[in-house]
This record gives C-alpha cells, structure tokens and sequence, in this order.
C-alpha cells in the first residue's frame, strides 16, 4: 500500500515511505493533542503520527522489519547516537 508522509514532518525528512507492509484492522481516526499526522494512505486513513516538539518520537502503523527501506531504522540509530543520555 503506499504511503506518503506530510510535508515539513520528521518522516518527511527521513523518507517518504511510499510502499509499505501493513497488516492492520484498525487505524487512528483522530490524534491526541500534541501528536501531528505524518503520513496517510492513497484512502486518507492515517498512517503515521508523530510528536513535533520531541527529538525523535514517531509512530507508524506498518511493519518497516518487513520492507526494504531501512530508513526508519536508520533515523533511530542515527538520533540514539546523539543523545547524550545514552552515552556512558
């Protein structure tokens, strides 16, 4: 199914998703106060979500262990090894 994130969002700058493995029943029919949408499907349903004022908080509703894009994972590793909490 493809996916395209939200100009301006951090999914935007990791990546837009485009095709992507999901498997869910259920989606996001609306968001919490402080979340901002990231990424919908081609039907409008929400497919990521994320927390704008967070250094990395993202949400997604897809499998990225399951596709070929490594991005996601990428971001994660890249914005670990600059947080200064986790380092020893």
């Amino acid at each position: 199914m493809p996916v395209r994130a939200v100009p301006g969002t951090a999914l935007a700058r990791i990546g837009d998703p485009g095709e992507v493995m999901h498997y869910h029943h259920q989606a996001i029919d609306r968001t919490a106060p402080g979340l901002t949408v990231s990424a919908y499907a081609d039907d409008g349903t929400i497919e990521a979500v994320e927390v704008p004022d967070h250094a990395f908080a993202l949400a997604v509703q897809w499998h990225p262990e399951a596709g070929a894009d490594p991005s996601l994972f990428e971001a994660l590793v890249a914005m670990a090894g600059k947080m200064s909490y986790l380092s020893p």
